[in-house]
């Protein structure tokens, strides 16, 4: 056994660094789905009306807009998760 594998302050910090990938990740993946889900409300109003007969194609442009900005930012994200083998 070497003298990382038995230190306690060193298990500590792998399970923390284990932990804090984990919540990245999962992160990641719901910024990913909500940037699908307003990619997808965005076709939706595409496709509607308001109640004075409007199309609400300038609405479906904004939220389309915010899905891209959103799906943009998994990579962001992911981006803080540390690299296998990174050690620092």
């Amino acid at each position: 056994m070497t003298s990382t594998e038995a230190d306690p302050s060193v298990r500590r910090a792998d399970a923390a660094a284990r932990k804090d990938d984990a919540l990245i990740g999962r992160a990641a993946k719901r910024t990913g789905l909500a940037g699908a889900a307003l990619a997808s409300a965005a076709w939706h109003l595409d496709n509607a009306h308001g109640h004075d007969g409007n199309a609400l194609t300038g609405l479906a442009e904004l939220v389309r807009d915010e899905a891209g900005r959103v799906s943009n930012l998994v990579a962001d994200i992911e981006s803080h998760r540390k690299a296998p083998g990174d050690d620092g």
